[in-house]
């Protein structure tokens, strides 16, 4: 009987539909899952932890699909990718490589970037990672062994940036892509490569104006393929198949100790970026080799209309929400009407910079002080559903990951998996 009521549960709460989640900010690269029915009436004390898991130190949001859970972390003096079994976090095989990474500023000397996994045409998965130092790594999924590496940093004698490398790379029809550089604003300073994800060789490379931390994002406008790319000096659109640079916006704050870091959003043909540091927001519409502007924040005013820091914002039926500000104490989580600019709500919440996903008509948001809460976010204002108190402890910078209803949280401590599926919690 209770499996039939389980059922009967599933049925009625509409269809359910699990995904992966392969590389930086999911499958759709938007901060969007597809699950459905999920698990959105949590208990109390939160859903049903599967597993618990120590780990190495880091950043690196955990990626999932094809039955690997794929965690970059680093133990002491190795960088260690491993494939965990999804459900039990078991070890499955393990790759290590020697680092003798230091923050300049004290941060994690883990990595930054989320592995990328990915299946070439004959259907061979194969992962991707990009270390703090510039080391650039495909591995075999299936038996965990190196297909191929690059030292880009060391290659092309390119600067440390701030906090190391942490722009994780993407890919587009068969080639890889990632920006690494410096800290310098000049054209030069920093290089946006794009290699043959199956080889390593280098089909091209274009000079950008430094390093930063936001991954590049493609997307079809106009009838062209468009490359974006948020480096240390502004926004530059790509042609991906030649380098070509179409155009470029200068967008970058005038304190010397600064970082581009949100991924930019794309809407159709608008693309959003923003930055903290008293830079802000801009939104632009994009032709196949221009663009025109739509808003942006003025860099003489010091409110912002949205200046997101590491988290990039996420978009749903014409809105922004994302977390507005530099410093853990004076940020919000802001409601921004995409094409106007204007902020309809704001909220400073216990969450602090924190980061969000979507799915099935709520938001799983993670705050920096280890604070998980399930929202419903609208241009009418903010609804909590539920909010549990310390899952991790400080900083947890890391993006929630949900696949195969099952969500994961990490921190500098642990992985966390809960079980999201439905049913779980009946």
């Amino acid at each position: 009987m209770r499996s039939l009521s389980a059922a009967l549960v599933v049925a009625l709460c509409g269809a359910v539909r699990a995904d992966d989640w392969p590389e930086w900010l999911g499958p759709t690269r938007d901060s969007v899952s597809r699950e459905t029915g999920w698990l959105k009436d949590w208990p109390e004390a939160g859903p049903r932890r599967l597993f618990e898991k120590r780990i190495g130190i880091g950043y690196s949001a955990p990626s999932v699909a094809w039955g690997h859970l794929i965690l970059f972390h680093r133990l002491v003096d190795e960088n260690v990718l491993e494939s965990l079994d999804p459900k039990s976090g078991e070890r499955r095989w393990s790759y290590e490589e020697p680092t003798d990474y230091q923050d300049s500023y004290g941060y994690s000397g883990g990595p930054r970037c989320q592995p990328l996994l990915h299946k070439d045409a004959s259907g061979r998965a194969l992962v991707f990672t990009l270390c703090p130092k510039g080391v650039l790594n495909c591995l075999d999924l299936e038996k965990g062994t190196k297909v191929w590496g690059r030292d880009l940093r060391r290659e092309f004698g390119l600067d440390m940036n701030f906090f190391g490398d942490g722009a994780a790379p993407i890919i587009d029809k068969k080639l890889l892509f990632v920006n690494l550089g410096g800290t310098e604003i000049r054209l030069g300073s920093g290089f946006t490569f794009a290699l043959d994800a199956l080889t390593g060789e280098i089909a091209w490379k274009s000079p950008t104006d430094g390093g930063a931390y936001a991954a590049g994002r493609t997307a079809e406008i106009d009838g062209a393929r468009q490359l974006f790319i948020f480096h240390r000096g502004g926004l530059s659109c790509f042609d991906p198949a030649d380098g070509r640079e179409r155009w470029r916006f200068p967008w970058f704050s005038p304190i010397y100790e600064s970082v581009n870091a949100a991924t930019p959003v794309v809407v159709g043909d608008l693309l959003f970026f923003s930055a903290t540091y008293g830079t802000g927001g801009v939104l632009l519409r994009v032709k196949k080799d221009a663009y025109e502007k739509v808003w942006q924040d003025s860099l003489d005013r010091r409110e912002k209309i949205l200046e997101t820091h590491w988290s990039t914002a996420n978009h749903l039926d014409g809105h922004l929400y994302g977390f507005s500000g530099r410093h853990e104490p004076g940020s919000e989580l802001r409601c921004v009407e995409l094409v106007t600019g204007k902020v309809r709500w704001r909220w400073e919440s216990y969450l602090g910079r924190g980061s969000m996903i979507y799915a099935d008509g709520h938001f799983i948001a993670l705050g920096e002080r280890g604070d998980l809460a399930l929202l419903r976010l609208s241009p009418g204002g903010h609804e909590e559903v539920r909010r549990l108190r310390r899952v991790l402890v400080y900083p947890a910078w890391t993006p929630p990951v949900l696949a195969g209803g099952l969500l994961y949280l990490r921190d500098e401590e642990k992985l966390v998996c809960m079980d999201l599926r439905a049913g779980a919690g009946k």
